[in-house]
Order: structure tokens, then C-alpha cells, then sequence
């Protein structure tokens, strides 16, 4: 059975123009996935949208010129709603958990990152790589242990640097010695986000805790952040605790060296 992933990103490595990076990713086999599909298309066609990018979506620009915000709130409102409707749920005090797709967000504080790895030499000062790998020890391990799949495809939205990085891991031979894990990734590669909703879900989620802080929460914002997705907030307090418990091993798999994250 194939597990299908998909990547997107939220904001830009660059700590003097954002606050967090973040990356989310979207799993499930194709029996979940197309359910939801046929629910998010018949949103996108209720609301005469052709797809949702939420950064223009918020800002009412692009396709979404003229939206007024109520029409936009709506909007976005009904895209949380299909997002719930097909995310897993664990088992939560009274409530009855249920299958379904795997929500993964990771956000790494940019400032935080810096300084830690100014202050740090052996950890990495690349955060796009951090985000990746800290979303791959999440992913491969929920694809074998709970859904059952021995193959692993990963879909990314066109331009996102964490492709360029999975792609270099995925062609170190001592990487796929060292993590047989990654061994199951069949396959990887870029899409449009306009035409796979999923790629568009994963969207939603990353811009949505990349804002989890901001001072403007509207009603969809929160209730997305109520839906349950397993995200991990890395900041100065737990920098210590991420994945760069495992550099030593990443060092010797002779990756290009990677830009500092600024």
C-alpha cells in the first residue's frame, strides 16, 4: 500500500522579514484521499473559487479580487470544515478517536534557530532542512506503524526548497544505509498546488500556525487551530530537543553544505 504525502511552507527562511517557518504536510492513502478531494472541490465550487492559496485568499487579491471579507470568511470557513471532517483523531478523554488523515505541522522560531546554531557549530544552521527533517521522523515511522504502507510518495508545491533537500538525502547511498526507513520512498517530486487540493489543504495549515501568535483571529483561524494535527512549536526552550540530536549521523552522509539560515 503507498502512503501519499504532501509538502507545503509557510513564510520564508529569512528571520529579518518573518517570525516562523513553518512546513506542513498532509498524509493518507488514496481511499482517504479521495473523499476528501470530492468534498474540497464541491467547496472550491460553491464558492467560485478555481483553488485556495490562502495568503492571497486573506489578503483578497489574485482570483480572489473583489471577495468582500465576509464572502472570504465564508470561504475559508468551509475549507476548516471539510479539513476537520476528514483529519485522524486520537482518543481524547470521552471522545471516540477516528482514522483518517495524518496532519503534520512543524514551525521552527527563526530568530531562536539563529541564534541557537550561532552558539551551536555542530548543530544545523539550515532550517529548511531542520523543518524537513523533523517531519520525515514523524512521517515515516505513522506511514509503517499505523497505516500499513510500504511505499512512500511525496508530492511538494513547485519552488520549495525542502524538495531540493529530500532529493540530496534521497541520493546518499550511507543516508539509505543508515535509515533503511527512507528506503521507502518510492517516489518524490513538485506539483502544482493549483490543480492537487491536497497540496492546497497543506497550504492552509502552514500559513495557519505560521499566524498562530498574530493578533488577528478570525473565527476560521481559530477553529482550524482547534482541529487536531500533531504540530511541533520549536522555539529557545526546546531547540535542544529537536532533531539536532541526530546531527552527528547526518554529518557523515556527505550532504552539500548548506546556506545559513539569516
Amino acid at each position: 500500500m503507498v502512503l501519499k504525502s504532501y509538502f507545503d511552507g509557510g513564510n520564508q527562511a529569512d528571520s529579518q522579514e518573518y517570525d516562523v517557518l513553518s512546513l506542513a504536510v498532509m498524509s493518507g492513502t488514496q481511499d482517504l484521499w479521495t473523499p476528501f478531494e470530492n468534498d474540497w472541490n464541491k467547496v472550491l465550487l460553491d464558492h467560485h473559487a478555481a483553488y485556495l492559496h490562502t495568503t492571497d485568499a486573506v489578503a483578497r487579491v489574485g482570483i480572489y479580487e473583489g471577495w468582500t471579507e465576509p464572502q472570504r470568511d465564508r470561504f475559508l470557513a468551509d475549507c476548516v470544515r471539510i479539513a476537520a471532517r476528514h483529519s485522524a483523531r486520537p482518543n481524547i478523554a470521552n471522545i471516540r478517536g477516528k482514522y483518517g488523515l495524518f496532519y503534520v505541522v512543524v514551525s521552527f522560531v527563526l530568530i531562536d534557530f539563529v541564534e541557537f546554531a550561532k552558539q551551536h557549530p555542530e548543530a544545523p544552521n539550515n532550517v529548511n532542512e531542520s523543518c524537513l527533517r523533523q517531519a520525515l521522523a514523524e512521517i515515516l515511522p505513522w506511514s509503517f506503524e499505523q497505516a500499513a504502507c510500504d511505499q512512500c510518495h511525496f508530492f511538494f508545491d513547485q519552488g520549495e526548497p525542502f524538495y531540493g533537500h529530500l532529493k540530496q538525502l534521497l541520493e546518499s547511498k550511507k543516508a539509505l544505509k543508515d535509515a533503511t526507513a527512507l528506503r521507502r520512498i518510492s517516489h518524490y517530486s513538485e506539483s502544482n498546488m493549483r490543480c492537487v487540493p491536497a497540496l492546497q489543504l497543506a497550504d492552509l495549515y502552514a500559513w495557519g500556525q505560521s499566524h498562530r501568535h498574530s493578533d488577528w483571529k478570525p473565527d476560521w483561524l481559530q477553529s482550524l487551530l482547534k482541529t487536531w494535527f500533531l504540530w511541533q512549536w520549536i522555539d529557545k526552550t526546546n531547540l535542544h530537543q529537536s532533531d539536532h540530536k541526530h546531527q552527528a549521523v547526518w554529518s557523515t552522509w556527505n550532504l552539500p553544505k548548506r546556506a545559513r539560515t539569516k
